[in-house]
């Protein structure tokens, strides 16, 4: 910043060099504008702001206002009141005089309140509307200092350049190119850095900075690789340089070309020279330990290699070098075998390097020794695992993929099942030809099922069965295509496919429990019971100890025999599994089972009897509403409504959404029956609130109640909202609504609007055949009725086209309506 300083100086002087005193129309004027200029100048600036003030006072209409207000800017400037000098030079924007000068203060001011995008803002205006203003070339070096500060090297770069190129005997062009060199190092361009610094110490060869641009030469040449040409700049600055620390940095440089170059006791001599200055100036060692550590481990003195690493750990735990030192010390214990410290040490260098991009070099050699460790001590599972960090660098297709599909099953293994799917298939886009592509498609299957895309599972299992005949996988795709039309309920296809996988499975295999439970089921839900019976007490006898599809296939059972017609036999296994595993989940079900099935026999007691031990048992269950429900319905069916409310009432969760809308509702009938409207409507109105999913139904029952009780208005209003109202998880379609609205007209003795709303349904829902057919026969009857007979004949006709049940009785009508009575004309 010293050198900044330097500019500015620089810059005031070539500002106001012609103002002097003179002979002029007001030489008092003058006088006191110069004696503020000169003491600015001489660095009293407290004398120069009162000279300025007194100046602005005596002279507010001077034709130095401008000049004398920049001079009053850049006093409050160095005296680093940036505030004050920032509202100066601000105000100054006004005046179109010297605002290439206001331009480039107010970058400054702006550069060092660290604002630099505001500085770059006004030091570009500068250049680009003042080109021949003697700020420019400041200008450009304030601009690229700026850029150069936010680490934005390229910009910086660019007008560095732009200043050498257009002032190359500026006093600024020294500094420049050596920043340009700076900044073609950090912008990792080494050739251009050190064409920049070899430039720089031919044209500047007096400066204080040829040790530091001999110091850039030697990193760029060993960040090319060029560690010869390296070891020689390292050499001749830790000789003419008079900074310690950049001797120390050069010693050090030196000890890893040597080691490089493979010159081991050069290396070590560096080192040690380094390690002495380092002791001596008390500066932390952390870069000679390293370099050390590695050098003895070139060597193969691995005792020694670790003594160094431990020592940098230990006791320089900030170090920027600790996960060199950790991953150094991980590939030694590799090498001794030490595999459990390996892996410690591996794992510590991927935590600490997993957040820095900075790092990813580190990070991903410590991946791929970890993942060779953990297979050298067979680890297995953890070193799929780290595999992913090889895919950009193997070389081997074999390899490549053998990682790759290691990679997919360990995403697998641990559900993440896009990321699986994603690297099967890139071996099936990228690898077409490997040994492992039907592997990977086997296996993309797999994950995609897992998935619950059944469909996109499907495929890929028939692509396997279809470009891979040979494939030792086809015998298990039976198995996950039996479980993916299993899920899909399409048990024709899945009882086809587990017979298929069960004629060549062995009783050994991992998936034949499952796969005779998977044969029971869907022989259940095909309504062969005997045949599921049999699966499933053969499964009871043959996997005893998989108790998972044990319980289940016992619970399956009980279903079979219901289904044959044995309800004793199946209430008594219901019963059993509800002792035999009391706390479980099919505990659960069966218990919920004997409640609906007396309940649905209207022996309500037994039924109310299941309920409540089902709530004893299962205080906590996710299913306690529905019990709660089922109790209320029960009490109902009593005419128990008092009861009925208290149970319906403890349904509370909207969440629950069926329930809970059906309780509501349940609530809402029973004030409706007891005569007590205003809270049942009250009910019917919470439920369109809170439930929307059933506002729908909530609408019809309005309007059903409504309609019992002859307030026809209403109800036709209700069930126009019920139709305007989204389906959600109504079981009402539209032409049923539809037909309600009608009949409500109808009984409202509205005839002709009633047919006009019935008519809507065989005109808007032609579909729904049954509504159509009960529209239908709703017009003729009142045509009938308003002995419109030609018209009851046509929609006779049109029922009887439909070919439906009911086309029968049309016909007798129209027969009647032919033999009786005259046609209308």
């Amino acid at each position: 910043m010293f050198r900044r300083f330097f500019i500015l100086a620089t810059v005031i002087f070539v500002v106001f060099a012609h103002v002097l005193p003179a002979c002029a129309e007001d030489e008092k004027e003058n006088e006191l504008f110069f004696v503020a200029q000169k003491a600015f100048e001489d660095g009293f600036y407290d004398i120069s702001i009162n000279y300025i003030t007194q100046f602005l006072q005596e002279y507010p209409t001077s034709n130095k206002l401008v000049k004398a207000k920049i001079l009053l800017g850049q006093c409050y400037y160095f005296k680093l009141q940036y505030l004050k000098a920032y509202e100066t030079f601000q105000e100054l924007l006004q005046y179109e005089e010297l605002r290439d000068a206001t331009l480039f203060w107010l970058g400054e001011t702006y550069s060092k309140g660290a604002d630099y995008k505001q500085a770059e803002k006004y030091y570009t205006e500068l250049i680009e509307k003042y080109p021949r203003s003697t700020y420019l070339p400041q200008s450009y070096y304030s601009l690229a200092w700026a850029y150069f500060e936010q680490n934005n090297y390229v910009p910086a770069k660019n007008n560095f350049t732009e200043l050498l190129k257009r002032f190359p005997k500026h006093p600024l062009a020294e500094d420049s190119l050596f920043r340009l060199g700076e900044s073609e190092h950090h912008l990792r361009f080494f050739d251009n850095a050190i064409k920049n610094f070899e430039d720089y110490v031919v044209k500047f060869p007096q400066s204080d900075r040829l040790a530091e641009s001999y110091f850039y030469i030697a990193e760029a040449n060993y960040y090319l690789e060029d560690y010869l040409t390296a070891s020689t700049y390292y050499a001749k600055t830790a000789e003419i340089s008079k900074d310690k620390k950049i001797v120390l940095l050069s010693k050090i440089s030196l000890g890893w070309c040597y080691l490089k170059l493979k010159r081991s006791e050069l290396s070590l001599t560096a080192f040690t020279e380094a390690q002495a200055l380092s002791q001596e100036q008390k500066i932390l060692g952390d870069d000679i330990a390293l370099g050390l550590a590695n050098l003895y481990t070139e060597t193969g003195e691995y005792p020694r290699s670790i003594e160094q690493y431990t020592y940098l750990i230990d006791n320089i735990p900030d170090s920027g070098r600790i996960i060199e030192a950790f991953l150094g010390r991980a590939n030694v214990y590799y090498q001794t075998q030490d595999y459990p410290k390996a892996i410690q040490d591996y794992d510590a260098v991927i935590q600490k390097s997993s957040s820095s991009p900075e790092l990813t070099d580190l990070h991903e050699k410590a991946q791929f020794g970890l993942a060779w460790t953990y297979l050298k001590s067979s680890q297995f599972e953890q070193a799929i695992a780290t595999f992913e960090s090889l895919m950009n660098s193997a070389q081997n297709d074999v390899v490549k993929v053998s990682a790759l599909i290691q990679i997919g099953d360990a995403y697998q293994d641990s559900n993440n099942f896009d990321k699986a799917i994603e690297t099967y298939d890139t071996i099936l886009k990228n690898y077409p030809e490997s040994v492992y592509t039907d592997y990977a498609q086997f296996r993309q299957g797999v994950a995609l099922l897992k998935q619950e895309k059944i469909d996109t599972a499907m495929l890929s299992f028939q692509t396997l069965q279809q470009n891979f005949p040979q494939s030792k996988y086809l015998q298990e795709i039976k198995y996950y295509m039996a479980v993916g039309y299993f899920k899909k309920d399409d048990w024709k296809k899945a009882l086809e496919n587990i017979e298929e996988y069960l004629k060549t499975a062995s009783e050994a295999s991992e998936f034949v429990a499952e796969s005779n439970y998977i044969l029971g089921m869907s022989l259940l839900n095909l309504g062969q019971y005997d045949r599921a019976l049999k699966v499933f007490e053969d499964v009871a006898v043959k996997f005893p100890q998989e108790t998972a599809i044990l319980k289940n296939s016992q619970l399956a059972m009980a279903k079979c025999l219901y289904n044959l017609g044995r309800e004793a036999d199946a209430i008594k296994k219901f019963n059993e599994i509800s002792i035999q595993y009391p706390q479980s989940d099919i505990a659960q079900e069966a218990l919920l089972w004997l409640g609906d099935y007396y309940l649905e026999k209207s022996i309500f007691a037994n039924a109310m009897e299941y309920y409540q031990q089902y709530i004893a048992q299962f205080p906590n269950s996710d299913r306690l509403s529905v019990v709660y429900y089922q109790l209320g319905r029960a009490h109902e069916l009593q005419e128990q409504y008092d009861e009925a409310l208290s149970y319906f009432a403890k349904i509370t969760n909207p969440a629950d959404k069926e329930v809970y809308a059906k309780a509501k509702m349940a609530i809402a009938d029973i004030f409706s029956k007891k005569l007590d409207f205003k809270t049942a409507f009250e009910t019917y109105q919470n439920i369109i609130a809170t439930v929307p999913d059933y506002k729908r139904d909530t609408y019809i029952k309005m309007a059903a109640v409504f309609k019992d009780n002859q307030e026809y208005t209403k109800a036709i209003e209700a069930y126009n909202n019920a139709m305007q109202t989204d389906i959600g998880l109504s079981t009402y379609s539209n032409a049923e609504i539809q037909f309600y609205l009608a009949d409500t007209y109808e009984l409202f003795n509205q005839p002709e609007k009633a047919v006009e709303e019935y008519l809507k349904i065989p005109y808007l829902y032609p579909q729904a055949i049954e509504w159509v057919t009960k529209a239908h026969l709703r017009i003729a009857r009142i045509f009938e009725n308003s002995e419109r007979w030609d018209e009851a004949k046509a929609i006779y006709k049109k029922i009887i086209e439909q070919n439906t049940d009911e086309a029968k009785f049309a016909q007798e009508r129209m027969d009647w309506i032919n033999e009786n009575l005259f046609t209308q004309k």
